[in-house]
């Protein structure tokens, strides 16, 4: 009988945890998710519902989470973690409210370290893959995004320095994506779609990139077949990071 394979995704509610968790699951892996809000969708095998941001602070919500997940993968090893939840906080009105850097870091990055490091000795030796979520605005960012930006620049730090921590127990890379087509992004321009149409003209292919394309990258990374991918980021932006845009 084979082993079935193990993956963890966090933020399995939103349109990119979605697609990446039927991507996985269609790769014959039981699955996993993690979020905030209940999903009872039938791309998950199980669901644990918790706040990020909690379980960042609190040590009784963090051995729950940890205690649940264990039951559930019942004595087989993870082969999977995709951090992908994200908080996003944007205001250019500074100084920003402590409670919303904190909580912009808890689940940004403090949570993805907990779930690495608490979980590593449940993760299969050597070919585990874990998958940060990041994004482009590690290295450009906009107004308002500080919080954002900074956060996902402290991620792919802790994508590369655990790599090295970690060495050839487990394969850590980092994904960064650009503009992604969520219900979140659309609906900023349900009332505008002259510019959504001028994002989309901005990138070098006309258009920006759907889920289902960061869960096939996903995918890709985690296979055995590139185990020498270790401690990357990787730039998945369109090609709209070489771009320099000057003001008409």
């Amino acid at each position: 009988m084979t082993t079935p394979h193990h993956a963890i995704i966090t933020g399995s509610s939103g349109s990119i945890g979605t697609a990446l968790a039927h991507r996985f699951r269609q790769a014959g892996f039981r699955v996993c998710g993690l979020d905030r809000i209940g999903n009872p969708a039938t791309h998950l095998d199980t669901f644990i519902e918790v706040d990020l941001n909690t379980f960042a602070q609190d040590m009784a919500c963090r051995n729950q989470v940890f205690d649940r997940i264990r039951n559930w993968t019942a004595g087989h090893t993870i082969d999977v973690l995709v951090n992908n939840a994200a908080y996003q906080y944007v205001s250019q009105h500074h100084p920003l409210p402590p409670e919303e850097l904190s909580k912009s870091y808890n689940v940004n990055l403090i949570a993805p370290y907990l779930l690495i490091t608490h979980l590593a000795d449940c993760l299969t030796p050597q070919t585990a893959s874990v998958i940060n979520i990041g994004s482009i605005h590690r290295q450009l960012t906009k107004p308002g995004f500080v919080a954002y930006a900074t956060t996902k620049a402290a991620l792919a730090a802790l994508t590369k320095g655990l790599a090295l921590d970690f060495g050839d127990r487990m394969r850590i890379n980092c994904i960064e994506p650009a503009s992604v087509e969520t219900p979140m992004l659309l609906e900023g321009f349900k009332d505008f779609p002259e510019r959504r149409q001028a994002l989309e003209h901005h990138h070098p292919q006309q258009r920006i990139s759907s889920p289902e394309e960061i869960a096939e990258l996903a995918w890709l990374i985690s296979s055995p077949g590139i185990r020498f991918l270790h401690g990357a980021c990787i730039d998945m932006s369109g090609g709209i990071s070489s771009r320099l845009h000057d003001p008409a």
